[in-house]
């Protein structure tokens, strides 16, 4: 009865104070009203969140998508016109603490922890602190965890949001720090450091079967497509090539699954059965490595897969949107990449060209990767097996006669193009005749785009540092403003 009487009394003295302001100045009634309404309203904390990473990819590698896209195949992208459009955009940098530009390692512990690194380091601070990553803290909250890539699953990105290592090198210390963190979820490539090192294809320095220490914590192992679109249980571990996964152009649809295949099957694991929600990492590498090797095709497909990849979380998203967290971003920029105006022959400045549509389907009729095309032609190629490769897979392309010199010799064709001089004298090749240009065969210092839909995504919105992106998304799965 006295706790009754407490209450009404109380009640109505904050009913009095209220009225009093509302009289003698509206302004202060309302920030009273607001204030006592902010204390009482608790900060969401999404259930569901999907972290997309385009490893490599800037602002340019989504808008040469997103052309190709509607002008080849008359379709969208679900980035830019659901995600971009319905929830908020914004810009990240890129920089680690000891370079202008950055390495995956130390951009995807920003984006993970929340802080600078030194190039090449992984889940430790500049100043030697080691946070916890965005993952951890969702284990921490009993939330299920994944990681998703379709590089090698120890690759420094996946790496940086459940482990940490001074150097992402140390591929056997991070597989060790998942099996310790046990997410229920590892998919990509990169079976070579699992397996002991008497069994071929290995990469182990000891005989240590991580495959079957796995399947002791109660993993279930998978290795190819039908595998993974069968598996069952708490727990998945799936490896689906001895190191990355294919290009998309390249890759066997038959028997090994793409970024899309793999979300899909995360979706299913994560979701059945959990009460407490789930945080995933979904990575394409290619579109990076493709850039590494000046590679539009290679580039425009990857990207256009793991859009669709996006597009089942926006799926998902609309069944249940007040729970859900969509991020697609990226760590980096790769390759200055770029359509632009150039000259038709060198030296005749008044005879230019634009890129078009035309250069738009020269590119869909590149069959192969051009890491394919090195491939084929081997560790030495001859005048004849190059003219053989422009016959068979770039009937539409014209090979200047000091490209073809540079990849027969094999020397870089610049300063800052020069990771894989037959390659990238190929991918000069193929910006020769598309205008699809490139400024480097490295990473960039661009600021990347950061589209985000759900629950917290005002607080991605406009030009932030990368690491407030693991702020941002740390303080949302806390509860905190």
């Amino acid at each position: 009865m006295r706790s009754g009487m407490k209450h009404k009394t109380r009640f109505k003295v904050l009913t009095f104070l209220a009225l009093a302001l509302a009289v003698s100045s509206p302004y202060l009634f309302f920030a009273f009203f607001r204030t006592n309404q902010g204390e009482a309203a608790q900060t969401p904390t999404p259930k569901y969140i999907f972290i997309f990473l385009a490893d490599g990819a800037g602002v340019t590698h989504l808008e040469v998508a997103r052309m190709y896209s509607r002008h080849i195949h008359n379709e969208g992208l679900v980035i830019s016109d659901k995600i971009m459009r319905e929830g908020t955009l914004g810009l990240l940098t890129t920089h680690s603490a000891d370079s202008l530009s950055s390495d995956s390692a130390a951009a995807a512990t920003a984006l993970a922890s929340g802080c600078k690194t030194k190039t090449g380091s992984i889940g430790t601070c500049a100043d030697g602190s080691i946070p916890g990553t965005v993952l951890e803290v969702a284990k921490e909250r009993a939330m299920r965890i994944g990681l998703v890539t379709n590089s090698t699953i120890y690759d420094a990105s996946p790496a940086a949001f459940a482990g940490h290592v001074p150097d992402r090198r140390l591929y056997s210390p991070i597989i060790d720090q998942y099996l310790q963190l046990e997410p229920e979820l590892l998919l990509g490539g990169g079976r070579d450091l699992f397996l002991p090192m008497s069994q071929p294809g290995s990469r182990r320095r000891d005989e240590t079967d991580m495959i079957a220490s796995f399947r002791k914590r109660g993993y279930t192992y998978v290795s190819d497509k039908q595998g993974l679109s069968q598996a069952k249980g708490a727990k998945l571990l799936g490896l689906f090539s001895l190191r990355d996964m294919s290009f998309e152009i390249d890759r066997n649809k038959n028997i090994e699954p793409s970024v899309y295949d793999m979300t899909q099957a995360a979706i299913r694991i994560l979701q059945e059965g959990n009460q407490r929600g789930f945080v995933v990492f979904i990575e394409t590498e290619n579109v990076d490595t493709a850039a590494h090797l000046t590679d539009i095709a290679s580039v425009i497909h990857d990207f256009r897969e793991f859009d669709r990849a996006v597009g089942l979380a926006y799926e998902f998203y609309k069944k249940h949107p007040r729970e859900t967290l969509i991020l697609v971003t990226s760590d980096h920029e790769t390759g200055g990449l770029g359509f632009t105006m150039a000259m038709k022959e060198m030296g005749n400045r008044r005879s230019q060209t634009a890129a078009t549509v035309q250069d738009l389907k020269k590119i869909q009729s590149i069959p192969i990767s051009l890491k394919k095309a090195v491939e084929i032609l081997g560790p030495n190629p001859t005048s004849e097996s190059l003219d053989r490769l422009m016959a068979d897979y770039f009937k539409e392309f014209f090979l200047a006669p000091d490209l073809k010199n540079a990849i027969l010799s094999k020397d870089p064709i610049g300063r800052s193009i020069y990771l894989n001089p037959v390659a990238n004298g190929l991918g000069m090749m193929i910006a020769n005749n598309t205008q699809a240009y490139w400024s480097t065969s490295s990473h960039t210092n661009h600021p990347v785009f950061v589209a985000v839909l759900g629950v917290g995504a005002e607080r991605f919105r406009g030009y932030q540092d990368n690491t407030d992106f693991g702020k941002h998304l740390s303080a949302l799965l806390q509860g905190k403003n």
